[in-house]
């Protein structure tokens, strides 16, 4: 019983990721430039200059036909 169960929700699984991988992209991530551009004025016009280096550079959601 155990093992028709567990095959049964295998099955369940691989059909409900496979169904929401195939589903098409209606937005996609970008870098957002305004929020990059307020943080390079910030190491300008501080007191105490630094560099920045993004790691995760801030990102914003737009609708894949309107990517740049």
């Amino acid at each position: 019983m155990k093992t028709k169960l567990l095959s049964l929700v295998t099955a369940l699984l691989v059909v409900g990721l496979a169904g929401c991988s195939s589903a098409p992209a209606k937005y996609t991530y970008v870098v957002d430039p305004d929020l990059t551009e307020k943080a390079d004025n910030l190491t300008r016009t501080s007191a105490h200059t630094g560099h920045v280096v993004w790691v995760n550079p801030p990102m914003k959601r737009v609708p894949v036909n309107q990517q740049p």
